[in-house]
């Protein structure tokens, strides 16, 4: 009977510690990243490029980098104060990390952008964009929250944050472009224009669908070569998977590019907010939608 007291006790203590933890301003980081913890590492004047040779002329210039967040802080910074916060960008241009991350601290919600992986070959402007809004996304993305053991942790989970990139932010940051001449020498595959054209009336917005399948790409790449992978993903081969409980970790790279052409596709308007506790709002969820729906590889519907 004292040993299980005993027991009970310490399980009590270590439960409040976490509770208090969880409930002060100390920082509360995803150390996992965009991607997976990895060691690659990419400095300045040099690249990764998809032969595992390294040449200087691929990736995003350092100017396009701070451009990139420059729009995405200028576009997220009223609602996060809106939620009570202040949107941090770390610009980790010097940093050979190849990875982003989000954390907070207090009301301070940041966001880390590494050099390194905007140094990667796979990465352009919009795929360096989409990196910027899954992280915005742990942030303001909604349902589904990542867990932790003392319950649901403050941010969206992976999948989740994939899924605002697309649905929400890249529509907001596409928005501002010419999209018609950026994407004019582009190869489209047909299967992305024909949901494109169907799911959405404007040019404009068909333009931004299909843009975003660009942005999905890039990272869906640069997903293959960190985990040594030679079977590329692509929009007609869905991941088959269905998972029998929520993923919160970062999903398979076919998952993943599946996961950002359904936000892409999705008909909701960019202006829906997301939830914390409904996952149907602001989105695309059965049985009401069909089309632009979380997949079934990391998504468990309730």
């Amino acid at each position: 009977m004292r040993v299980s007291t005993l027991k009970l006790a310490a399980f009590a203590a270590v439960a409040l510690t976490a509770t208090s933890f969880a409930s002060t301003g100390h920082d509360h980081t995803l150390c996992s990243g965009f991607v997976p913890e990895n060691d690659m590492k990419i400095p300045v004047g040099q690249v990764r490029s998809l032969n595992r040779m390294d040449t200087p002329t691929a990736g995003i210039s350092e100017e396009q980098f701070n451009q990139v967040i420059d729009r995405v802080e200028k576009l997220y910074a009223a609602e996060f104060t809106e939620a009570g916060a202040k949107l941090q960008a770390n610009r980790k241009w010097n940093d050979p990390t190849v990875n982003a991350s989000a954390q907070q601290s207090g009301t301070t919600w940041i966001i880390n952008m590494y050099g390194g992986l905007a140094r990667h070959a796979a990465i352009n402007v919009e795929g360096f964009a989409l990196v910027a809004c899954h992280e915005i996304g742990h942030h303001i993305g909604g349902a589904p929250k990542k867990e932790s053991w003392w319950g649901s942790a403050w941010a969206t989970n992976e999948g989740g944050s994939d899924y605002f990139a697309t649905l929400k932010c890249l529509r907001k940051y596409f928005a501002e472009d010419d999209n018609e001449t950026i994407i004019a020498n582009t190869q489209i595959e047909p299967l992305v224009q024909s949901n494109c054209e169907t799911q959405f009336a404007t040019r404009q917005d068909q333009l931004i669908c299909m843009r975003s399948s660009i942005a999905g790409m890039s990272v869906a790449t640069l997903f293959m070569d960190l985990r040594k992978e030679t079977k590329q993903p692509k929009f007609d081969t869905p991941d088959t998977k269905v998972v029998r409980q929520m993923d919160h970790n970062h999903p398979g790279t076919q998952c993943r590019l599946d996961t950002y052409f359904q936000g892409a596709i999705c008909k909701v308007d960019v202006s829906a907010r997301l939830s914390n506790s409904d996952y149907r709002e602001g989105s695309c969820a059965a049985p009401v939608d069909t089309v632009g729906l979380r997949p079934l590889c990391w998504f468990k519907p309730d």
